[in-house]
């Protein structure tokens, strides 16, 4: 696609980014039409809501009063919602599939992705057009969760997810004398570190705050860096020692009182970003957007907790969801599907455009090296520059241990961790009926 930026804005805006960004910015759209609708399956509206914002205004087409996307061919958007929750999501997006149904696109999250990629459902990316020359500049880790067992790619994402610590700095100034993130670093950078922080945070402040909102805060970075992956080649369930160690960690945290016991998704957990009872949060980039600053009371520093947040790299580096578009077996439209993922996860200039205006941190080095050239921060985090925290922990990210298994083993044992922690079960019975749901859900799976 050519690229043209234009109408160039003084000041970036959202981001308080000395680098200007484009109020414009277009591209050719070259995509014959097919008279039919163009269908994707996803489990929210985000991507919608990502082509709607800056696909459509950058390629021409509309979006109608009631919500309607139409292409610049005439050929009109069909978008598929089905929520993830309970599994949820993959249910539908399977049941269609099984039954053929026309599906051009469907997304992807990392803690699944390889169900679908080393599946008959999804087609090779090179299929539509796309290159492994014009993916060369994602992170090679996103190339990988979407490479299937023979060495194809079968997926695209737009967003690269490393981990970080952020912490809220009025409140680590008044428990623990901390004045800068190099001296917060200090404070959590093992887990030793992290822990005896927490109680320092609990006793300094009398309970009144807690370092973090609940034990599974912890599990999404210790589950990225386990020694296997839950299921091996042989379909046996591995529950290795970093998995043991979070239980008695998670259970010490429950005994010692440290978290505001407000698991990830509530009410409470939601509620805990735009008040004092919560110190710290371990997010990757996507969530600082698109749920810390929703939920923070302001829009603006000095509202709420805008402009409060910084980040660290905390105890270890570890990634946190992401999104990759597939093209469906049942796609009948190639040409938009190329197009779109190209706009989204390959081209350098749209890439930086989408960066500039939505925070979120795109699969493309260089157009995230420009933005930090150009002297990037973030009022959000206090004029912080994040981004070059995410560049230094992306090569550290493993995703080895990445099973096709994932999200509904994760549930399982968050079920069984929450037993544990509460003292309905000793940590071997624990163990035990975590391995034996796991097999119910799975009867091909082996529990050792």
């Amino acid at each position: 696609m050519k690229k043209i930026l234009s109408l160039v804005l003084a000041l970036a805006l959202l981001l308080g980014c000395a680098s200007a960004l484009a109020e414009g910015f277009t591209t050719d759209f070259d995509v014959p039409a097919t008279g039919e609708k163009f269908v994707i399956y996803a489990w929210n509206d985000e991507f919608l809501g990502m082509l709607k914002n800056y696909y459509i205004p950058a390629v021409g087409g509309t979006v109608a009063d009631d919500g309607t996307v139409t292409f610049p061919n005439g050929d009109v958007l069909e978008f598929v919602i089905n929520p993830n929750d309970n599994g949820n999501y993959q249910a539908k997006l399977d049941q269609a599939l099984q039954n053929e149904q026309h599906i051009d696109l469907f997304l992807m999250e990392a803690d699944y992705a390889l169900k679908y990629v080393n599946s008959e459902y999804t087609r090779p990316i090179e299929s539509v057009g796309i290159t492994a020359e014009e993916m060369a500049g994602q992170y090679e880790y996103t190339r990988q969760v979407a490479t299937d067992e023979n060495g194809v790619i079968k997926g695209s994402s737009w967003q690269a997810a490393p981990g970080l610590f952020m912490y809220r700095a009025s409140l680590a100034k008044k428990y623990l004398g901390v004045n800068s993130p190099e001296e917060m670093q200090e404070k959590v950078k093992d887990w030793d570190s992290w822990l005896a922080t927490a109680r320092e945070v609990k006793e300094k402040s009398e309970g009144a705050t807690k370092l973090i909102p609940s034990n599974g805060d912890v599990w999404q970075v210790v589950r990225t860096v386990r020694s296997t992956p839950w299921v091996d080649e042989s379909l046996t369930l591995k529950i290795d020692d970093q998995v043991k160690w979070y239980f008695d960690f998670a259970k010490t945290l429950r005994e010692e009182n440290l978290t505001a016991e407000a698991n990830p998704w509530s009410e409470g957990w939601n509620a805990c970003m735009g008040n004092d009872s919560v110190m710290g949060l371990f997010f990757s980039t996507w969530g600082i957007q698109w749920t810390m600053v929703g939920n923070s009371g302001g829009s603006a520093p000095g509202e709420g907790t805008y402009g409060d947040w910084r980040a660290v790299k905390g105890p270890q580096p570890y990634y946190w969801g992401g999104t990759w578009l597939a093209v469906s077996k049942f796609c009948t439209n190639d040409a938009l599907a190329a197009d779109i993922i190209r706009f989204f996860t390959t081209e350098e200039d749209s890439m930086k455009y989408y960066c500039l205006g939505s925070k979120d941190y795109v699969n493309n080095d260089a157009a995230v090296k420009s933005i930090i050239d150009d002297g990037f921060s973030f009022d959000f985090l206090g004029g912080q520059d994040h981004y070059s925290l995410f560049r230094e922990v992306l090569p550290l990210i493993d995703v080895s241990t990445m099973s096709a298994y994932d999200q509904n083993i994760n549930s399982a044992m968050d079920t069984q961790v929450n037993y544990y922690i509460a003292g309905e079960k000793d940590l071997d019975t624990a163990l035990a009926d975590f391995a034996a749901a796991v097999v119910d859900l799975y009867p091909e799976i082996t529990a050792e």
